[in-house]
């Protein structure tokens, strides 16, 4: 997921980098979706500015946030890195992001030169990030969880919904108001 940063397991520098010098600068206004639920998502990308959600509804058909990307981050349907794949979430922008953005069919060639296991490797990283964000939501208080979130994007409160916040902590509104309002006593 996007919030692989938490987890980095490995360095994936040479893959941000070969994003970058070899991707199309896109601008991606807010709402606007980098990749949509249950479409072909041929791209992967780095966000170079703004910020991206991983939204899915629920079994009751509310958006659910279920994982971000910001600077410096990937931010596609890359869960499979089998090109063809359908996204298993929107991603949609949180605000005007510039994104480096490459063909996943070409990213996946790049990976298998960077050395034979590299691709394993990422797909490692993917499913180590799910598996700590599981984690966190069991063993980390909310307030850990928030201030992690404030740690990687300081004005996230300045273009990110409070039900989307609260859907990414795994709460409701009303309990993250509160815990805001705890925090700032």
């Amino acid at each position: 997921m996007a919030d692989l940063k938490l987890y980095d397991v490995f360095d994936m520098s040479p893959l941000r980098d070969y994003i970058r010098e070899h991707g199309e600068c896109r601008v991606y206004r807010k709402g606007e979706c980098f990749c949509r639920i249950g479409e072909n998502a041929p791209d992967i990308g780095v966000v170079n500015s703004g910020g991206f959600a991983f939204v899915r509804p629920d079994d009751k058909g509310d958006d659910q946030t279920c994982s971000l990307a910001f600077a410096n981050e990937l931010v596609g349907s890359y869960i499979s890195m089998m090109p063809g794949r359908k996204s298993g979430f929107d991603v949609k922008a949180l605000r005007e992001s510039e994104v480096s953005v490459l063909a996943l069919d070409t990213v996946v060639e790049y990976m298998d030169t960077i050395s034979p296991d590299y691709r394993l490797r990422f797909t490692y990283a993917i499913a180590y990030a799910f598996m700590m964000r599981g984690i966190s939501y069991r063993c980390q208080s909310v307030e850990s969880r928030y201030v992690e979130l404030l740690e990687r994007m300081p004005d996230v409160m300045s273009f990110m919904s409070t039900s989307a916040i609260a859907s990414y902590l795994g709460v409701t509104r009303e309990t993250l108001s509160r815990m805001r309002a705890r925090m700032c006593k």
